[in-house]
């Protein structure tokens, strides 16, 4: 296995497994549904805006599902929805339930599916100080998103930023941002680096692979998509900076399923 971050402990996927937080979805369809109640449409017309079926909206409010990158996409921009009040923490989780471990939706096995790892240690507690505030993000406090086709978003900077996103994405083997071959295009630029695993990346009608310690930059009006192309986890770091200061994904689109594969 290749790995950027090889010689630094505790970095690699094999150390640290993704986690599935067992009410991610729940949350996370609660304010979905939330968004588009204030828009007063109805689960059917928001299908139709999207282009998604009311049956797949109605799962993924009901926290039965997660949605896809493209899927996500859609709704946010259609709602005008940011991306930062999207991410969740241990600590937002309803009644603090403890965390479940496994692997994120759409890995092998199925999205409930239970998943049997080996006993991990408790993650130290880092209490912040003032100092920290603003400053620091603790590794095992990260807000992040867990979405389908085993794909996990984990923000890195310690507050929301209007104009930037700044995350460690990973995608289990066979993972990726669309299960299909839809792409998806906004406002900004994108910065990519792979620090474990293999990534192929699609922009426009050119797919590039990419391994460790390899990096890619591009302008995010292109069409796009992403998806681990090899036998391990992938681990990469990314930067999304938004043109204009736009904040979250609310300018997100997906691209149109015939205009560039």
């Amino acid at each position: 296995m290749t790995v950027y971050t090889g010689g630094v402990l505790g970095t690699t996927v094999g150390d640290n497994p993704p986690t599935h937080i067992g009410s991610d979805r729940r949350l996370l369809g609660a304010r979905l549904r939330e968004a588009r109640k204030r828009h007063g449409i109805s689960v059917r017309e928001l299908g139709r805006q999207t282009d998604c079926s009311a049956s797949l909206i109605s799962q993924i409010e009901l926290g039965k599902i997660a949605p896809s990158v493209s899927t996500l996409y859609a709704l946010t921009n259609t709602l005008g929805v940011s991306m930062d009040s999207l991410f969740v923490t241990d600590a937002a989780q309803p009644g603090g339930d403890p965390p479940e471990r496994g692997q994120p939706d759409g890995a092998q096995g199925g999205a409930d599916a239970p998943t049997v790892v080996p006993a991990m240690a408790p993650a130290p507690v880092f209490a912040p100080v003032p100092a920290e505030a603003g400053v620091v993000q603790r590794r095992h406090a990260r807000p992040h998103i867990s979405l389908q086709n085993g794909v996990r978003w984990e923000r890195l900077n310690p507050s929301p930023e209007q104009g930037a996103e700044f995350l460690e994405v990973t995608y289990v083997v066979g993972g990726g941002s669309s299960s299909d071959d839809q792409g998806v295009r906004h406002n900004g630029r994108e910065y990519g680096l792979v620090l474990e695993g293999v990534l192929t990346v699609q922009i426009g009608f050119e797919s590039h692979v990419l391994q460790a310690g390899d990096s890619v930059a591009f302008d995010s009006t292109i069409p796009h998509r992403f998806w681990n192309s090899g036998d391990t986890p992938v681990r990469a770091i990314w930067f999304e900076l938004k043109a204009n200061g736009s904040a979250g994904l609310a300018h997100e689109q997906p691209a149109s399923a015939h205009g560039w594969h």
